[in-house]
């Protein structure tokens, strides 16, 4: 049931949940997505990060990810996160990606929503999504900006005019959050959240959510958050079981797929805990 992010994320709102956006950039990641959303039987979103493709062509994923989905009967997505250069948005279209993020949040509003629109067309016209982003993002050191730094937290104004204009089909939004292992105590602005929501009619997204606490997710998913991606903790997570496999592992004839077998195993754990944290019962 392979479907494009519009499509899911209806699917969300009917529920008034979130569905899941959990990075993948090898096989050991796609199988822990795809195996907790099995044991759950929860809907997923598979993202691949433009950056990514410099060690695994996104071609290659796209044909991975196709051959698990094709397996399965949950709703799932395979989404392109956080592209900049719009040679990968072809080359993801192309290859089978059903959902398109694209980052023009360092650019001036006008700029980003001409952009954003000009992604939107060409997805559209190829049965796929896409998603914006307003607001600052720390680059993967975990410092969220400050409320009131200039171009941090997502403006409610911009959001609106963003949502209206640029033909995007969901938003992600700066309120508090951060990529990457959080320096210090999260603190989401759930007041400047509540006006983004009444001022947008797109489902809204939050990035950076690994290592937010369970009540403050749980409340953004009620407050109209209807995606959200964890990225840092699934992957910390797999480096931490490798590095205690191969501690207890030292004989010269340990088996590479053993250890990554069981970062595997450890990474499906993590995903299958905010799956169900997700469906926000």
């Amino acid at each position: 049931m392979l479907m494009n992010l519009r499509e899911i994320l209806h699917l969300a709102e009917e529920k008034k949940m979130a569905i899941g956006s959990f990075n993948v950039y090898n096989v050991e990641s796609v199988q822990a997505v795809m195996t907790a959303a099995h044991n759950t039987q929860s809907p997923a979103i598979v993202a691949f990060g433009e950056s990514y493709d410099k060690h695994m062509p996104l071609e290659a994923m796209a044909m991975l990810f196709r051959y698990y989905a094709d397996k399965s009967d949950l709703p799932l997505v395979l989404h392109l996160d956080h592209s900049k250069k719009l040679e990968t948005v072809y080359r993801a279209l192309k290859a089978g990606f059903t959902s398109i993020m694209f980052d023009g949040s360092a650019k001036p509003l006008a700029e980003n929503i001409q952009q954003s629109h000009y992604v939107a067309d060409i997805a559209h016209g190829m049965g796929a999504s896409v998603e914006g982003e307003l607001g600052y993002m720390n680059p993967e050191d975990g410092t969220p900006a400050a409320a009131g730094e200039q171009g941090s937290f997502t403006s409610v104004e911009d959001a609106h005019k963003y949502s209206r204009d640029s033909g995007v089909d969901a938003l992600a939004i700066a309120i508090g959050n951060a990529h990457g292992i959080y320096k210090g105590e999260p603190r989401l602005d759930f007041n400047q959240l509540e006006a983004i929501e009444r001022e947008v009619n797109i489902p809204l997204v939050l990035h950076g959510s690994s290592g937010i606490p369970d009540a403050m997710l749980r409340k953004a998913i009620s407050l109209g958050i209807r995606k959200i991606n964890i990225n840092t903790e699934v992957s910390t997570t797999g480096i931490r079981a490798a590095r205690e496999f191969l501690a207890g592992h030292t004989d010269a004839n340990t088996r590479f797929e053993a250890m990554t077998k069981a970062a595997e195993d450890q990474m499906t754990a993590v995903v299958e805990q905010y799956m169900d944290l997700f469906k926000n019962k």
